[in-house]
């Protein structure tokens, strides 16, 4: 009975974190899914306002309200970044928000506390004053407090940090400096372990690369973003992505998709009561039409934004949607309406200082203007262009601003002033770098890359420690020459010991890639063969199986079927450039070095087979390498393997009256999670999904795909 009671108590004990984590991600995923239903819960839970000016006169107010000081808190950061969000309408939200700052400075004890109140200071001056280059600093210093932190809430701080500073840097141009923050961002959730916030991760990773034009990139973390969605019931979350994908068809230029998708957030938007995002919707539709030159449509779908833009009182979104109403009138033909929107949106951009909105906006003014020929205005905003590409370090925008300026004083017959320009311009230009380094992966292959260097030093490690010993060994030697007898016995001993470690080293590596009953090549070598940094990948791998001969050691004993497959193995490796690698009797892998497609590889492998025992069935499963398209992507050679065996089964199951042979290969937007673990139940879903396209030279509908054995009696059409 003690020990009953005893267990139960661990349980508690265990439960109680968990439960308490878990508590915290669900707040967070409230907080981006129903940001107005929990901006109410947290009004009508505390009394409001809360004035105080020391930690003892605060904890007092806790006890009043029936909460911990910790709670409360906790309370009050959560409804200062609910004022901060996009999503919420709160009358004098900036002024709450600056009472409840100051409040937060007063209470704040604890690290985590003040790193909190560095994010909110951040997203503040990023909001209402759109310096987002002031703004950076503050989520730069909540991270360094909670650099040696691991616990839930300080790795979902951590992860809204990167996520910010992922978004300021996007918005600022500084491309290298995003994707390392939205990767880490990504990173910090994948250890958190919850698909909404996983997807949430991919999805910024997929703006980013929208943003960047690497479009097949986008797509990929979109669709995976999505197909973690789908496991939920989370409406806003699904719209957003549905609204995001829009976005890259519309780049893609498949208006169709574009449309049906922005009409598909759209509803979803709708049904939230999100006006500020079904303006988003419409300005998708409008540059779809845009595209396409139907500017008339594209007017309309932007009139269509504005209104809500209007209605939600979001003046940024108003000032973006009068610059896009007059690049369409503009290119529509009609420069006076033109310029109308475009002032308006310029006065918006000044009274905001949003200087990095600013620059375009004086650059289509600039060149509304030379179309116009009004060559004084051109040449005025064009300055003012100039002037603010240069504060934001935005080179192209300097260029074109400069070429416009240039238009501008040789028209006005400022001849000196346009020679000036042009020296400018030649300056800048030479000054461009050629070639632009494509952004790289700051936590994978950093991580793999810090792998291969400990495996590097530890070899180092040991190579210095034999050298280390073989001098010794000489010393000893030398010394011999004096100490004649005992020292000569010691040198002689210590060179014999060596010399048997190395020969039993180097017999046990080749036992080791050995098939231990045949002798031959077997599993272990072609894991070996696959995972080796040092050769380059096989053009495709094929798991061959000599179906009549896969109990031969059974039915011939094990002597004569290991001198059987001896020959059939070397038959094989006559025949292809590559290694051939036996897995057990009558089933053969071999990694190919050169391009050979699956039936010629079938019809060589019978040539072989026939000179040599030939009276069997040949089943071929081929995987053409590699099996996904990303470089940055690595699977393991167990994988391969997995992948090999699922086509040879398939390959099985048409039968043996004549040779079969199955291949798979991902198509170029498939994502890594067809790979993972169950292997089988993963690959089937990407094959009804169309993620992987499959080959063979029997009948597709005849092919049986294996099961996932707990799961060989599910309907995997219920998962797709």
């Amino acid at each position: 009975m003690r020990i009953f009671f005893v267990s139960i108590i661990l349980f508690l004990l265990l439960a109680v974190p968990s439960s308490y984590a878990q508590d915290h991600i669900a707040l967070e995923i409230k907080l981006n899914e129903s940001p107005v239903e929990l901006l109410h819960e947290l009004q009508a839970s505390i009394t409001l306002p809360i004035i105080v000016n020391s930690l003892p006169a605060f904890e007092q107010v806790a006890r009043d309200q029936g909460y911990r000081v910790d709670e409360l808190k906790h309370k009050l950061q959560l409804l200062t970044r609910l004022y901060l969000s996009t999503y919420v309408k709160e009358k004098d939200r900036y002024l709450k928000t600056e009472a409840l700052l100051s409040l937060l400075e007063i209470i704040g004890t604890t690290a985590y506390d003040e790193s909190y109140l560095q994010v909110l200071k951040g997203r503040y001056i990023g909001r209402k004053q759109h310096d987002y280059q002031q703004a950076q600093p503050y989520f730069e210093q909540a991270l360094s407090l909670l650099e040696n932190k691991q616990d839930t809430q300080a790795q979902l701080l951590k992860q809204l940090s990167h996520f910010h500073l992922g978004s300021l840097h996007r918005i600022l141009h500084q491309d290298k400096q995003a994707l390392m923050h939205l990767k880490l961002y990504r990173d910090t959730t994948y250890q958190l372990r919850n698909d909404y916030l996983i997807a949430h991760a991919e999805s910024a990773l997929g703006n980013f690369y929208n943003q960047r034009d690497q479009l097949s990139l986008a797509l990929q973390h979109y669709s995976e973003a999505l197909r973690l969605s789908n496991r939920q019931q989370k409406p806003f979350l699904k719209a957003n992505l549905q609204l995001k994908l829009a976005r890259v068809y519309r780049d893609l230029e498949s208006w169709d998709e574009a449309i049906q998708y922005a009409h598909d957030a759209d509803e979803g938007f709708k049904a939230l009561n999100m006006d500020r995002l079904r303006s988003h919707c419409m300005t998708v539709m409008a540059m779809v039409h845009a595209s396409q030159n139907n500017w008339n449509q594209a007017i309309d779908y932007y009139l269509n934004a504005q209104q809500l833009d209007y209605k939600d009182q979001n003046v940024i979104a108003q000032a973006l949607n009068y610059h896009n109403l007059g690049e369409a009138y503009f290119k529509n033909g009609n420069t006076k309406t033109a310029f109308e929107f475009l002032f308006k949106s310029n006065a918006i951009f000044l009274a905001r200082k949003s200087n990095h909105y600013l620059v375009f906006n004086d650059l289509l003014i600039t060149q509304v203007a030379v179309a116009d020929k009004d060559w004084h205005l051109a040449q005025k905003h064009g300055a003012l262009a100039l002037k603010n590409a240069e504060k934001l370090k935005l080179k192209d925008e300097q260029i074109e601003a400069l070429q416009y300026q240039s238009q501008a004083y040789r028209n006005l017959k400022q001849y000196d002033s346009a020679f000036r320009t042009l020296d400018k311009l030649i300056a800048l230009n030479l000054s461009m770098p050629k070639i632009k380094n494509t952004p790289t992966d700051y936590t994978s292959s950093v991580l793999a890359e810090q792998k291969l260097k400990l495996e590097v030093h530890k070899l180092q490690g040991e190579k210095s420690t034999l050298s280390t010993q073989l001098d010794r060994s000489r010393v000893l030697l030398i010394t011999a020459v004096i100490f004649v007898c005992l020292i000569s016995l010691i040198g002689v001993n210590q060179w014999r010991r060596k010399s048997a470690l190395a020969v039993n080293l180097s017999e046990e590596k080749d036992k080791s890639i050995v098939e231990p009953v045949s002798g031959l090549p077997g599993y272990k070598g072609f894991i070996e063969e696959l995972e080796s940094q040092y050769k380059d990948t096989p053009h495709s791998i094929a798991l061959i199986s000599l179906t009549d001969q896969l109990n031969a050691d059974l039915n011939q004993g094990f002597q004569c079927n290991n001198n059987m497959n001896k020959i059939q193995l070397e038959a094989l490796a006559h025949s292809f450039s590559g290694n051939v690698y036996l897995i057990r009797p009558g089933l053969f892998i071999l990694s190919l070095r050169e391009p050979v497609t699956a039936n010629e590889l079938l019809q060589r492998c019978r040539n072989a087979i026939d000179k040599d025992y030939g009276d069997t069935s040949i089943h071929i499963g081929m995987l053409p390498l590699p099996l996904l398209m990303d470089p940055e992507i690595k699977l393991s050679a167990d994988v391969h393997f997995g992948a090999a065996q699922m086509t040879l089964a398939a390959a099985l199951s048409l039968g043996q009256e004549t040779d079969y042979y199955v291949s798979i290969k991902a198509l170029n937007f498939a994502p890594s999670a067809i790979f993972a673990t169950p292997l089988y139940l993963h690959l089937e879903k990407g094959i009804m999904r169309g993620l992987l396209k499959v080959d063979t030279n029997g009948n597709k509908k005849d092919i049986l795909w294996p099961r996932w054995k707990s799961h060989e009696h599910l309907d995997i059409t219920e998962l797709t």
